[in-house]
């Protein structure tokens, strides 16, 4: 229950948002650059309104039930910035989504962020069943919420996050509507203009 009502909380918070408007051998991985990351073009949900938000270690930790031990993985990680655009409103496959990309100082550390993902999402940012459906980009781990019925705003949730180098791309999003298949298919489109941009 409280979980499901933090994930309800992180949605809506978005929403709110939203409304307010190297010398060395070539296998050496250079530094990553302390400026947030490009964040994905309103464009990839345009029936909804959009913001881009900046957010940083604490506010990613804060989504989680433990929150000291997020942000110590965030720091053992190297995580060094992040950016979200945050989604609300439309009569699509999503009522609330934020799509983000948070910046390591290497893969490694987005390895380790992405092993504590799929080892504690379900239990640490909503109650959530890991699921494995075709479609979604290579090395994404993905989790479904399905609604209980302990309260009327229980809606169903996805959490998918996926691997980019140094980087992770992480989508949170639900509604009365949202289904697999929106997320795969929203999942896909991210990947591809992050690809695009990264051309």
């Amino acid at each position: 229950m409280r979980r499901i009502a933090r994930s309800l909380a992180v949605l809506a918070s978005t929403a709110t948002l939203a409304a307010c408007s190297s010398g060395g051998g070539g296998s050496q991985v250079p530094p990553a650059d302390a400026s947030p990351p490009p964040v994905v073009p309103a464009s990839v949900l345009p029936d909804m309104s959009s913001a881009v938000v900046e957010v940083d270690a604490e506010t990613i930790a804060e989504e989680s039930v433990h929150v000291d031990r997020v942000k110590e993985l965030l720091d053992d990680a190297g995580f060094v910035s992040a950016s979200q655009r945050s989604f609300q409103g439309g009569s699509g496959g999503f009522s609330r989504v934020f799509v983000r990309t948070m910046v390591f100082e290497d893969p490694a550390g987005a390895s380790s962020y992405l092993a504590w993902f799929r080892a504690n999402a379900g239990k640490e940012i909503v109650t959530a069943k890991e699921i494995a459906p075709s479609g979604l980009p290579p090395g994404a781990i993905a989790f479904r919420h399905v609604p209980g019925g302990c309260c009327r705003r229980d809606f169903p949730a996805y959490l998918v996050a996926w691997p980019r180098g140094a980087s992770v791309v992480f989508i949170h999003g639900g509604g009365p509507k949202t289904t697999t298949r929106s997320l795969v298919g929203l999942a896909s489109e991210v990947d591809e203009r992050i690809a695009e941009a990264a051309d």
